[in-house]
């Protein structure tokens, strides 16, 4: 697959470090705006052989739930950067369920390239160190990965049935980045296996298994 460049340079036009930064931003929420374009890739459902080789859950198995898995592989220097989110109709973000704490404590002010669109997004900057705590944690050791979404905002107040999109977005090494998203109707009817649509940006072969296996599945109880 071709993907397009991401910061074009010509003889004419010198482009600063934001108005680079801009650029990329706006190139990867086109993806996000136009997700429902993109090619579904199929992936397996949440069963419960796959759950007894987790090696990191966070059980909150009441009542209705989005669950979230993926085997995540640390890399070196500039990447293991990882964030998930849960967006409503129109685009507002209302959840981040984990975002890794080098980003979320401040390292997007000298790391451009770390997590981009979440930090456009989420707005961390102002936010206090106990509403950071609450999305954050030290960087996973290497194996699968849970997260799970019971319905609320970042307020703790539930949301109104309707569609939302959770995306998964990974800074791979440097401007190397992947998005997941996939979609599902909260308060509708549960799927086994969301399917999901993914992005990669500058793709690099450095750490691009950072994020695999992916899988997610909407429970009803």
């Amino acid at each position: 697959m071709n993907h397009p460049r991401l910061c074009p340079w010509n003889s004419t036009e010198l482009l600063s470090s934001r108005q680079i930064k801009a650029k990329h931003i706006k190139h990867e929420n086109k993806f996000l705006c136009a997700i429902l374009m993109s090619a579904c890739i199929g992936i397996q459902g949440c069963t419960t052989s796959y759950a007894k080789d987790r090696e990191t859950t966070k059980k909150n198995s009441v009542g209705e739930h989005l669950e979230i898995s993926f085997r995540f592989q640390r890399g070196g220097i500039a990447s293991s950067q990882y964030a998930i989110w849960i967006e409503d109709e129109t685009g507002r973000l209302v959840r981040t369920l984990y975002a890794t704490s080098f980003t979320a404590e401040g390292g997007y002010e000298y790391r451009e390239d770390a997590l981009p669109i979440w930090v456009s997004k989420a707005k961390p900057q102002p936010l206090s160190s106990t509403q950071i705590d609450a999305i954050t944690g030290a960087t996973p050791r290497n194996g699968v990965l849970s997260y799970q979404w019971d319905g609320t905002d970042n307020n703790g107040n539930r949301v109104s049935p309707g569609k939302y999109t959770f995306f998964i977005k990974g800074t791979l090494y440097w401007k190397s980045r992947v998005i997941y998203a996939g979609e599902l109707d909260w308060g509708g009817s549960g799927q086994d296996s969301i399917p999901l649509k993914v992005r990669y940006f500058n793709p690099s072969k450095t750490n691009e298994s950072m994020i695999t296996e992916l899988k997610a599945c909407h429970i009803k109880k």
